[in-house]
């Protein structure tokens, strides 16, 4: 007998347990460099959830800035200064894992009132890791999607390829929650309409033929947005199963947690809650607040 088909509500929530789930999986491995070199580490490889968080720092950068933007997301009148403040709060309190260029926007909107006009030419993956609940929060309407996706990337990563980069991947992660898993014509369709990156634009061409080896993982691109989304579409398009999916992200090398956060969170929209192991899902802080933050964001909370 066929199971049920999944609900938004199981999928949405699978998205951001997922993203969660891959953020800590990964966080151990972060800086340790290649695959060899974690398995010096970590014999075997990371498999479970090492936890590395505190009652005061629960969430690692990925997770953390995306809740504070499903928080703004749910007032229903979203206030991109408050956004910011409410990041800055965080990055004060806590800020545990923001990257060097995440401070230094946020730092700048502090200073000056408003954020950077650019990136220094760099194009970091900080929007991207953090844009999943506006695809949740706006998957019905495709206009809303990439105008609040590309509005709070730009916030503190104002580069076309951090800004459409988040757009790809949420326009990625709106086609699954409806159970579309034939995403990718859609992500290059809003990509070409709004003349993207041709970087970007290649990066997510590459994706049905390209290889896991061939993924731009490790070396000097390997913490860049136009990798990142490179690598969590690759996953979602390839990979049949979660859990192996985000074990072999955390174990890969380069930037871990933060692949394995997006991809999670892809994979999370795809398969639902009930492909998150159990294990993991023990492992996680707040489950509860994920749980019901997704919830609200489809319009059941």
């Amino acid at each position: 007998m066929p199971s049920a088909p999944l609900t938004i509500a199981q999928r949405a929530r699978g998205a951001l347990l997922g993203h969660a789930a891959g953020n800590a999986l990964g966080v151990p491995t972060e800086f340790l460099g290649g695959p060899e070199a974690i398995l010096a580490e970590f014999p075997g490889g990371v498999r479970d959830i090492l936890r590395r968080d505190t009652p005061a720092s629960p969430f690692d950068d990925d997770v953390a800035m995306a809740l504070l933007l499903a928080e703004e997301l749910l007032t229903g009148d979203v206030d991109l200064e408050r956004l910011a403040q409410r990041w800055i709060g965080w990055l004060d309190a806590d800020g545990r894992g923001a990257g060097n260029w995440t401070r230094t926007a946020l730092n700048h909107i502090r200073t000056h009132g408003s954020p950077p006009s650019g990136t220094g030419g760099r194009a970091p993956n900080g929007a991207v890791m953090r844009a999943l609940p506006v695809a949740i929060a706006t998957r019905g309407s495709p206009r809303n999607l990439v105008a609040g996706t590309w509005h709070t990337a730009a916030l503190t990563h104002p580069d076309d390829r951090c800004t459409w980069g988040a757009v790809a991947v949420n326009v990625a992660a709106a086609e699954l929650l409806a159970g579309r898993r034939d995403f990718l014509a859609d992500v290059i369709e809003v990509l070409r309409v709004n003349e993207a990156p041709a970087e970007l634009m290649a990066a997510v061409r590459r994706v049905p033929l390209e290889r896991r080896e061939e993924l731009p993982i490790l070396g000097d691109r390997a913490w860049d947005a136009v990798s990142c989304v490179e690598i969590a579409l690759w996953a979602a398009w390839h990979e049949p199963n979660l859990e192996s999916a985000l074990i072999w992200l955390a174990n890969a090398g380069g930037d871990t947690d933060t692949n394995a956060a997006v991809a999670g969170g892809l994979l999370g929209a795809r398969d639902g809650e009930a492909a998150i192991p159990e294990r993991w899902i023990a492992a996680l802080p707040e489950v509860d607040r994920l749980r019901a933050i997704a919830t609200g964001l489809v319009g059941e909370g």
